[in-house]
């Protein structure tokens, strides 16, 4: 009914945490109307400019989703994802290291892969000798495939089997010879921090000269202190007003490269200056 605040196009956060206000707005309103009273700020807030407009008739102020939010909130809505992949937010990450997508398997023999995808499907049984084992369905949205983990497999790693969780798998596939297309059976399975803590080989933070007062150096430490005791070294890339420089900082100071780490340096350095090789 605030038809006064269409034109701001607000973000979809926005609308979703005011959607309690206008629905209680709304209601008020019909019920008013039902028994013919006129309300002066329903009205009002219809013709008048936002900053004039009464509280319950403005917008709540929310941050924009993140793809994860968007993607997420989708699933949970819809039963699927619409306007994109969860993988995609990865996948220049996963090119690093992930050589071939669902769609471009096609062995001739057993061979050795690397793939990536999101859990869409699990079988659970057990085997003939009474072993638990799985077939799981991943999804990189170029194909599917089904994964099969054996006993040993599965009991190293049954907590990483969840739906909707992107996992990155390393394995042995080859030629189905009653199907006629391939199978896979699962080695070794990560989930996307695992697999950088496996892979990368440094993470690197660039530096703008500016940033370096404000206690940035401080800050810096403070971030990276408790993802400390990890594989991957960290690389500083300073560039000043006159100066070039990488600086490699000592192995006391290697890192487990989280989606947690990397999301906070990024709202340190910007999101444009952390990069995991």
């Amino acid at each position: 009914r605030c038809g006064a605040l269409d034109h701001l196009g607000p973000n979809r956060a926005t609308l979703m945490a005011s959607l309690a206000s206008a629905l209680q707005l709304a209601e008020q309103h019909g019920r008013d109307a039902a028994a013919g009273q006129d309300d002066l700020f329903g009205n009002l807030a219809l013709s008048v400019p936002l900053e004039h407009a009464p509280v319950s008739a403005r917008f709540v102020e929310a941050a924009e989703w993140s793809d994860r939010e968007r993607l997420e909130g989708e699933k949970e809505t819809l039963g699927l994802y619409l306007t994109g992949h969860p993988i995609e937010q990865y996948q220049e990450e996963l090119a690093n290291f992930v050589k071939l997508r669902i769609a471009d398997i096609k062995p001739e023999r057993e061979q050795k892969v690397i793939v990536a995808g999101l859990v869409v499907a699990i079988r659970a049984r057990n085997s003939r000798r009474g072993d638990r084992i799985a077939f799981v369905t991943l999804d990189d949205r170029s194909g599917r495939i089904e994964l099969a983990v054996f006993s040993e497999a599965y009991n190293k790693y049954r907590n990483l089997i969840v739906k909707d969780k992107l996992l990155v798998v390393e394995g042995t596939v080859s030629v189905d010879e009653y199907s006629g297309g391939f199978k896979m059976s699962a080695e070794q399975i990560f989930d996307i921090d695992q697999a950088r803590e496996q892979y990368a080989r440094r993470l690197e933070i660039g530096i703008d000269g500016g940033r370096l007062g404000n206690g940035f150096p401080g800050s810096l430490a403070q971030v990276l202190e408790p993802f400390r005791e990890g594989r991957c070294q960290v690389c500083l890339e300073y560039q000043g007003n006159t100066a070039l420089a990488k600086l490699l900082l000592g192995p006391e100071w290697r890192v487990r490269p989280s989606e947690v780490l990397l999301h906070r340096l990024k709202e340190l350095a910007g999101a444009d200056k952390v990069r995991v090789v």
